[in-house]
């Protein structure tokens, strides 16, 4: 019998860690000082709600596994590490979902519908400088000049989609920098600065570097996928939400190259009020053009690059859990 790939089973060997990560940022909410005036009350309620909703915790984990992977371990210091890469995570999805005018993250409502998006703004740099706080305290001027770096990045991502919104004639060349920069850079950072924390070779730290881009961009091309196979309750967001809102992502790209453009073109020209009947019909376009197993392809590719990446790194329990969540990333269904 297949054993089947679970969190669980790949956290288990940092969960002690992966814990105390989850403990430092439950308890954020709880940092604010005491004699603040009300709104720092408000201000506990807000983050309390955007904290509490679990996500996958895979880039902190990551984070733990890498550093594990050579035997030198400082835990304070990789907790602190998975801690702000965690935060950086969490932020930048209050920011998404405010400029995304979004409702719903997780199956919850998003801090800018709950409080609209001023607060919601405020919200997220509230986290980022508090993620940054984080990566100082490893006084790793390496990670903190690379943590910055990833915060461009993550922003410049965003900003592009924003600039592309709406467009049809979308590369793949730039499909693939922008899913670098909204998501396979903090994979990037996470994998990379557990290896550096781990004190491990450059060679090594870049082997695992490389793995985090290919794991990243892997995830967003699953995730892109999935937008356009998964149920918005697996989603925890609206399904066809991407090209809803005028992104193009893979399966689009590859539509278009093999009949589709004029159905995606359409779409994109219609006056608002047709979009809403539009949007099936041109999904099903997209589908009848074989793109989505093609994007599937494109993502499976990415993972058998993540695991090469590893392959002069020493055999461990560590290494067996980033093997197995590249799997994990593969299989997963939302």
């Amino acid at each position: 019998m297949v054993e089947v790939i679970t969190q669980e089973i790949i956290y288990k060997p940092v969960e002690d860690d992966l814990q105390a990560v989850i403990a430092e940022i439950s308890a954020i909410a709880d940092k604010t000082p005491e004699n603040a005036v009300e709104q720092a009350e408000s201000l506990e309620a807000q983050l309390g709600h955007i904290l509490a909703t679990p996500g996958k915790r895979i880039r902190p984990a990551l984070t733990l596994l890498a550093s594990r992977l050579w035997g030198q371990y400082s835990s304070k210091l990789q907790v602190r590490m998975a801690t702000a890469v965690e935060l950086l995570h969490i932020a930048t999805l209050v920011h998404d979902d405010t400029v995304d005018h979004a409702d719903t993250r997780r199956g919850h409502q998003t801090a800018s519908k709950l409080w609209g998006r001023n607060v919601a703004v405020l919200l997220g740099d509230f986290l980022f400088a508090t993620s940054a706080m984080y990566v100082c305290d490893t006084n790793n001027i390496r990670l903190v000049r690379r943590f910055a770096e990833t915060i461009t990045e993550l922003a410049r991502g965003e900003l592009d989609e924003i600039y592309t919104a709406w467009q049809t004639g979308i590369t793949l060349e730039l499909y693939k920098q922008r899913i670098y920069n909204k998501t396979a850079s903090l994979f990037c950072t996470a994998a990379e600065s557990g290896a550096v924390l781990g004190e491990c070779d450059e060679k090594s730290a870049r082997d695992v570097r490389n793995y985090g881009y290919s794991i990243g961009m892997a995830y967003q091309v699953y995730d892109d996928l999935l937008d356009y196979k998964a149920t918005s309750e697996q989603l925890g967001k609206p399904a066809g939400n991407d090209l809803n809102s005028g992104i193009i992502t893979l399966p689009a790209i590859i539509a278009a190259e093999n009949g589709a453009e004029d159905e995606i073109f359409k779409f994109f020209n219609s006056p608002e009020e047709a979009k809403a009947d539009l949007l099936p019909k041109t999904i099903e376009a997209i589908n009848r053009t074989g793109a989505l197993e093609k994007t599937n392809e494109v993502a499976n590719n990415y993972i058998k690059a993540a695991m090469k990446s590893l392959d002069h790194i020493p055999p461990s329990k560590y290494l067996d859990s980033m093997m197995s969540l590249a799997e994990y990333v593969q299989k997963r269904k939302y």
